[in-house]
């Protein structure tokens, strides 16, 4: 309604504006920050291994390199730490870091025989790594990412096929 008196209003203030018109659209925009919001950018991954008939562990580390122990052996496809995303409209705050840390486990199951199971553990994140001037690396940025990894026990002669565990990450304010 307000547009359409201001043009009324423009077309009567110049003689002669009947005869010729130009027509311009114009946006409007505004934006209202959101609150802060955490995305996951990639899973953590041990790739495909072989257990071997002793068992053991594969670890992948933060920087996504990977040991083994025991008779595992890893086949090198694709073993990362899971990566997330924060973005935020504060570069001031302090969020915190709520995630499996290294006392916590988590069971993986096999996909098609819920019996078989692996036992997540030793969980590690780079979160709150040191930055600028002994601040939090995340101080004064919009967006800012971090890893977290862990290690997988590998039984002896573990079933074939592909497991799935799920553990949650939650930034936080106090």
């Amino acid at each position: 309604m307000t547009r359409a008196l201001a043009a009324l209003c423009v077309l009567i203030a110049i003689p002669g504006a009947a005869l010729a018109q130009d027509t311009t659209s114009v946006r409007s925009v505004v934006r209202i920050p959101g609150e802060t919001r955490i995305e996951k950018l990639g899973d953590l991954n041990f790739g495909d291994i072989i257990p071997g008939d002793t068992g053991g562990t594969i670890t992948v580390a933060l920087d996504n390199s990977i040991t083994t122990s025991g008779s595992v052996i890893s086949l090198n496809t694709g073993q990362r730490a899971a990566q997330f995303r924060i973005t935020r409209q504060i570069l001031a705050d302090y969020p915190n870091y709520d995630g499996p840390d290294g006392t916590d486990t988590i069971e993986l199951t096999h996909i098609s025989q819920p019996g078989e199971t692996m036992t997540l553990r030793d969980f590690a994140t780079d979160f709150n790594r040191p930055g600028f001037f002994g601040l939090p690396a995340y101080f004064f940025l919009n967006e800012f990412d971090f890893r977290v990894a862990g290690t997988l026990d590998v039984a002896a002669d573990q079933e074939p096929g592909r497991y799935l565990g799920f553990f949650t990450v939650t930034i936080d304010y106090d």
